[in-house]
């Protein structure tokens, strides 16, 4: 890390610091700053962001805070460092989202690319709890949301079943045309077609009696037991982009999920 102090704060970096808790370390007000910069759209998927040199010169810090920025959001999958050809917005074939938010592993440990197939698309009013979650307007005509139903199978085994939410607003004129020429993933088509990455996802899991509907298209017995994961998906700057409910078939299935390393 450079020893050395930051240059003197420029009027670009005080709006910054004013903008960002007095607490915070130099280097996450610069983190929040750049990752303004990309919920905004100033550097798209697949695009070079500037040189440290250049960012340290933008924000008036030095390039040690620079690096110590940006290496949090390589970390994150939101930055791609390449050799030679400096820093990149990650696309999702790079962060690899299919992966990094699909935590099913059959029982003999295997993992495998899961394949998505579209079930319906509706659009529908938002119930109180997702237009809570999505910070839909109260105005009832803004709370429109899209009601997405998909399937993962894997070796072509459905595993998965999802009930997905998103508002209209964010997502305008999303058809099933859309969906399946968007890409491989939903997320992928957030990306791809709307500009809308995810960044993260909190979820809560529990075990409960398959419905009928639910059973038919998993191809398990009704009352069966699957797993319920209720996820809540993020873009940029902490916002709810997605609520989802999916049900994963256990009899040949787990839900694994580690923490720590990247």
């Amino acid at each position: 890390m450079d020893s050395r102090e930051d240059p003197p704060m420029t009027a670009r970096r005080m709006t910054m610091v004013e903008s960002s808790s007095a607490v915070d370390p130099l280097y996450k007000q610069v983190r929040a700053a750049l990752v303004e910069s990309l919920a905004t759209g100033e550097w798209k998927p697949g695009e070079v962001i500037p040189s440290e040199r250049k960012l340290a010169q933008r924000y008036g810090v030095a390039v040690a805070t620079i690096r110590a920025a940006t290496s949090e959001l390589a970390a994150m999958k939101v930055l791609s460092r390449r050799q030679g050809r400096g820093t990149y917005v990650c696309r999702e074939d790079e962060r690899r989202n299919i992966y990094q938010f699909f935590h099913v592993v059959r029982n003999d440990g295997a993992r495998e690319l899961p394949v998505s197939e579209l079930v319906w698309i509706r659009k529908r009013r938002a119930d109180l709890d997702t237009a809570h979650a999505l910070d839909l307007p109260r105005d009832p005509a803004a709370q429109s949301v899209y009601l997405v139903r998909n399937i993962l199978k894997v070796s072509g085994v459905p595993v998965v079943v999802s009930d997905i939410a998103i508002a209209v607003s964010r997502f305008p004129g999303l058809t099933e045309q859309r969906i399946r020429a968007g890409g491989p993933t939903l997320y992928a088509v957030y990306q791809s077609e709307y500009g809308i990455n995810i960044v993260r996802t909190d979820e809560k899991l529990r075990a409960i009696r398959c419905d009928t509907d639910t059973a038919r298209l998993l191809r398990v017995r009704r009352g069966a037991p699957v797993l319920e994961v209720r996820r809540l998906a993020y873009t940029f700057n902490e916002e709810v982009v997605e609520v989802r409910r999916s049900m994963v078939q256990t009899t040949d299935y787990h839900y694994a999920l580690s923490r720590g390393g990247h």
